[in-house]
Protein backbone atom coordinates (compact mmCIF):
# COMPACT_ATOMS: atom_id res chain seq x y z
CA UNK A 1 0.00 0.00 0.00
CA UNK A 2 2.09 3.14 -0.80
CA UNK A 3 0.74 6.23 1.24
CA UNK A 4 1.22 10.04 0.14
CA UNK A 5 4.47 11.12 1.13
CA UNK A 6 4.34 14.57 0.42
CA UNK A 7 2.99 17.21 3.24
CA UNK A 8 -0.48 19.04 1.99
CA UNK A 9 -1.33 21.93 4.24
CA UNK A 10 -4.34 23.47 3.06
CA UNK A 11 -5.25 26.98 4.58
CA UNK A 12 -7.74 28.77 4.80
CA UNK A 13 -9.02 32.60 6.26
CA UNK A 14 -12.55 31.72 7.07
CA UNK A 15 -15.20 34.47 5.80
CA UNK A 16 -18.96 33.61 5.60
CA UNK A 17 -19.20 36.01 2.33
CA UNK A 18 -15.84 34.69 1.31
CA UNK A 19 -12.95 32.59 2.42
CA UNK A 20 -9.65 32.11 1.01
CA UNK A 21 -7.62 28.82 0.52
CA UNK A 22 -4.32 28.05 0.00
CA UNK A 23 -2.93 24.52 -0.93
CA UNK A 24 1.28 23.78 -0.28
CA UNK A 25 2.88 20.39 -1.04
CA UNK A 26 5.81 20.91 1.32
CA UNK A 27 6.92 24.72 1.30
CA UNK A 28 5.76 25.57 -2.12
CA UNK A 29 2.39 26.51 -3.44
CA UNK A 30 0.64 24.95 -5.79
CA UNK A 31 -2.97 26.94 -5.56
CA UNK A 32 -4.74 29.71 -3.93
CA UNK A 33 -8.12 30.57 -4.75
CA UNK A 34 -11.47 32.60 -2.90
CA UNK A 35 -14.63 30.37 -2.21
CA UNK A 36 -17.54 33.14 -2.67
CA UNK A 37 -20.83 32.68 -0.78
CA UNK A 38 -23.94 33.21 -3.05
CA UNK A 39 -25.61 36.46 -2.19
CA UNK A 40 -29.11 34.35 -2.33
CA UNK A 41 -28.79 32.92 1.20
CA UNK A 42 -28.99 35.33 4.37
CA UNK A 43 -28.00 32.54 7.40
CA UNK A 44 -24.21 33.12 8.43
CA UNK A 45 -24.46 29.20 9.19
CA UNK A 46 -25.72 28.18 6.32
CA UNK A 47 -23.61 30.16 3.99
CA UNK A 48 -20.55 28.82 6.14
CA UNK A 49 -21.60 25.19 5.69
CA UNK A 50 -21.94 25.65 2.01
CA UNK A 51 -18.48 27.13 1.77
CA UNK A 52 -17.00 24.33 4.05
CA UNK A 53 -18.93 21.73 1.90
CA UNK A 54 -17.38 23.90 -1.32
CA UNK A 55 -13.74 23.82 0.03
CA UNK A 56 -14.70 19.88 0.51
CA UNK A 57 -15.49 18.94 -2.98
CA UNK A 58 -12.50 21.29 -4.54
CA UNK A 59 -9.87 19.69 -2.22
CA UNK A 60 -10.27 16.05 -1.13
CA UNK A 61 -9.83 15.20 -4.22
CA UNK A 62 -6.36 15.91 -4.58
CA UNK A 63 -5.47 15.30 -0.29
CA UNK A 64 -7.16 11.72 0.17
CA UNK A 65 -4.32 9.36 0.22
CA UNK A 66 -4.62 6.66 -2.72
CA UNK A 67 -3.45 3.80 -0.98
CA UNK A 68 -5.42 4.28 2.56
CA UNK A 69 -7.80 6.42 1.27
CA UNK A 70 -6.66 8.46 4.65
CA UNK A 71 -5.73 12.08 5.00
CA UNK A 72 -2.03 12.51 5.70
CA UNK A 73 -2.74 16.36 5.54
CA UNK A 74 -2.76 19.71 8.16
CA UNK A 75 -5.23 22.40 7.69
CA UNK A 76 -4.36 25.75 9.49
CA UNK A 77 -6.70 28.52 9.67
CA UNK A 78 -6.81 31.90 10.81
CA UNK A 79 -8.40 31.83 14.48
CA UNK A 80 -11.15 34.97 14.06
CA UNK A 81 -10.30 37.75 16.90
CA UNK A 82 -11.98 40.57 17.72
CA UNK A 83 -12.61 43.38 14.64
CA UNK A 84 -12.43 47.39 14.85
CA UNK A 85 -15.97 48.50 13.65
CA UNK A 86 -16.82 52.16 13.33
CA UNK A 87 -14.36 53.14 16.07
CA UNK A 88 -14.80 50.13 18.65
CA UNK A 89 -13.72 46.53 19.02
CA UNK A 90 -16.62 43.72 18.15
CA UNK A 91 -16.52 39.90 17.83
CA UNK A 92 -17.86 38.55 14.38
CA UNK A 93 -19.66 35.96 15.96
CA UNK A 94 -20.65 33.96 12.47
CA UNK A 95 -17.27 33.83 11.25
CA UNK A 96 -16.36 32.10 15.28
CA UNK A 97 -19.18 29.93 14.66
CA UNK A 98 -17.61 28.87 10.83
CA UNK A 99 -14.06 28.47 12.23
CA UNK A 100 -15.63 25.80 14.67
CA UNK A 101 -17.72 23.89 11.97
CA UNK A 102 -13.94 23.99 9.78
CA UNK A 103 -12.31 22.54 12.90
CA UNK A 104 -14.71 19.74 13.39
CA UNK A 105 -14.70 19.26 9.34
CA UNK A 106 -11.06 18.84 9.71
CA UNK A 107 -10.97 16.49 12.67
CA UNK A 108 -13.37 14.42 10.88
CA UNK A 109 -11.86 14.52 7.59
CA UNK A 110 -8.34 13.43 9.42
CA UNK A 111 -6.43 16.49 8.86
CA UNK A 112 -3.85 17.48 11.68
CA UNK A 113 -5.80 21.22 12.61
CA UNK A 114 -4.09 24.43 13.64
CA UNK A 115 -5.48 27.62 14.36
CA UNK A 116 -3.74 30.59 14.65
CA UNK A 117 -4.80 34.33 15.94
CA UNK A 118 -3.88 36.79 13.52
CA UNK A 119 -2.03 38.90 15.40
CA UNK A 120 0.41 35.57 16.01
CA UNK A 121 0.35 35.52 11.88
CA UNK A 122 1.50 38.98 11.16
CA UNK A 123 4.12 39.00 14.25
CA UNK A 124 5.36 35.68 12.89
CA UNK A 125 5.73 37.17 9.24
CA UNK A 126 5.67 40.83 9.44
CA UNK A 127 7.15 40.93 12.82
CA UNK A 128 4.58 43.29 14.21
CA UNK A 129 1.15 42.27 15.13
CA UNK A 130 -0.45 45.45 13.92
CA UNK A 131 1.18 45.15 10.45
CA UNK A 132 -1.02 46.16 7.51
CA UNK A 133 -3.33 43.92 4.84
CA UNK A 134 -0.91 45.57 2.33
CA UNK A 135 2.44 44.76 4.48
CA UNK A 136 1.50 40.89 4.30
CA UNK A 137 0.73 41.05 1.44
CA UNK A 138 3.82 42.60 0.12
CA UNK A 139 5.79 40.16 2.25
CA UNK A 140 3.74 36.92 0.30
CA UNK A 141 4.65 38.37 -2.71
CA UNK A 142 8.98 38.07 -2.03
CA UNK A 143 8.15 34.89 0.32
CA UNK A 144 6.70 32.92 -2.47
CA UNK A 145 7.57 34.56 -5.64
CA UNK A 146 4.38 35.81 -6.78
CA UNK A 147 5.50 39.25 -9.01
CA UNK A 148 2.89 40.61 -10.92
CA UNK A 149 -0.07 37.67 -9.74
CA UNK A 150 -2.72 39.92 -8.21
CA UNK A 151 -5.16 37.99 -5.98
CA UNK A 152 -7.96 38.81 -3.63
CA UNK A 153 -7.02 39.45 0.25
CA UNK A 154 -8.71 36.34 1.29
CA UNK A 155 -6.03 34.28 -0.41
CA UNK A 156 -3.04 36.67 0.83
CA UNK A 157 -4.49 35.82 4.09
CA UNK A 158 -4.49 32.00 3.73
CA UNK A 159 -1.34 32.05 2.56
CA UNK A 160 0.27 34.17 5.30
CA UNK A 161 -0.93 31.68 7.57
CA UNK A 162 0.68 28.64 5.45
CA UNK A 163 4.04 30.19 5.68
CA UNK A 164 3.89 31.18 9.31
CA UNK A 165 2.65 27.61 9.90
CA UNK A 166 5.45 26.05 7.70
CA UNK A 167 8.07 28.57 9.01
CA UNK A 168 7.40 27.49 12.73
CA UNK A 169 7.68 23.63 11.91
CA UNK A 170 10.99 24.27 9.37
CA UNK A 171 12.54 27.65 9.89
CA UNK A 172 14.01 28.88 7.00
CA UNK A 173 12.39 26.69 4.65
CA UNK A 174 11.41 29.51 1.93
CA UNK A 175 15.23 30.66 1.78
CA UNK A 176 14.48 33.80 3.83
CA UNK A 177 14.23 34.45 7.63
CA UNK A 178 10.41 35.46 8.98
CA UNK A 179 9.56 37.74 10.23
CA UNK A 180 10.43 40.21 7.23
CA UNK A 181 10.01 43.94 8.42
Amino acid sequence: MEHNSQNYILAVDPGTHATGVALFRECEMMDSFTLKATKKVKDSDLRAFQLIQELDEIVLPTLRCRGCGVIHSTLVYENPQMFRIKGGLKVMEPVVRMAGMLSYWGMLRGFSVFRYPVTTIKAGVAGRNSASKEQVETIMHKVLDLDGHNRPDHEYDAMSVAVYHLDQVLPGCFGVTLPMT
